[in-house]
């Protein structure tokens, strides 16, 4: 798998300049992409997060690439934090940067954030329809998702039992969502995954290799 560290910019007019590492699998062609998002900018989150990197390397597994990336203001990223709204522009950024990348299949690009990234992930995949799957995990739910917001990809999201998110209850929490099936819960973890991050290195590799199968295997 190679690394590489890249810039690009933010989408809009005098955007911000942000920083990432783009992973791609040696000696594969037209291979899918996957952009993730690290949780809140001003909580400490980053894309060296511990959940970013659990499904990175899930979906390295899958043989897929992923670019993570640090939202404006974080890291090396030009910007200042934008409360959620800016950031929008940020992911829009990643996913066309990423789609454009030489041995890259712009019609199997996915989308993964964690925490504040799959709060802004849910937040922009209406607007991004060149997302093909969404995998949200803890999302801070607190309300359902309005209809014109709603993924028409596949979409999973994974959550700990014990997350403070789930504190009304897991039904409750599930209500927020389009459709129940598309929650899983996981016993025993918080909101920080600690000790866990084998499960989500799991998950996102079963999910993306379903939701974004090679080429070949989605014509049959």
């Amino acid at each position: 798998m190679a690394a590489e560290r890249v810039r690009f910019p933010a989408d809009g007019a005098d955007a911000p300049v942000l920083e990432g590492e783009l992973l791609v699998p040696d000696g594969q062609t037209s291979v899918a992409g996957v952009v993730v998002a690290h949780p809140h900018p001003q909580r400490g989150g980053s894309m060296d997060n511990n959940v970013v990197w659990a499904i990175c390397e899930g979906l390295m597994a899958a043989g897929i690439a992923s670019l993570r990336f640090n939202f404006r203001g974080v890291g090396r990223s030009e910007g200042r934090y934008g409360a959620g709204d800016d950031e929008r522009f940020d992911m829009l950024g990643a996913l066309a940067f990423l789609a454009q990348q030489p041995g890259i299949d712009d019609t199997r690009i996915g989308l993964a954030g964690y925490s504040f990234g799959a709060r802004v992930s849910l937040a922009t995949v209406s607007d991004a329809p060149q997302v093909k799957a969404l995998l949200c995990v803890a999302p801070p739910l607190q309300e359902p998702i309005p209809p014109a917001r709603q993924p028409s990809c596949p979409f999973l999201v994974i959550v700990g039992d014990r997350d403070q998110n789930v504190s009304g209850g897991v039904d409750r929490y599930a209500s927020f969502l389009p459709d129940p099936q598309v929650l899983r819960v996981v016993e025993g973890t918080d909101h920080f995954w600690q000790g866990y991050e084998s499960v989500l290195v799991d998950a996102s590799q079963r999910f993306f290799e379903d939701a974004l199968p090679a080429a070949a295997a989605a014509s049959v």
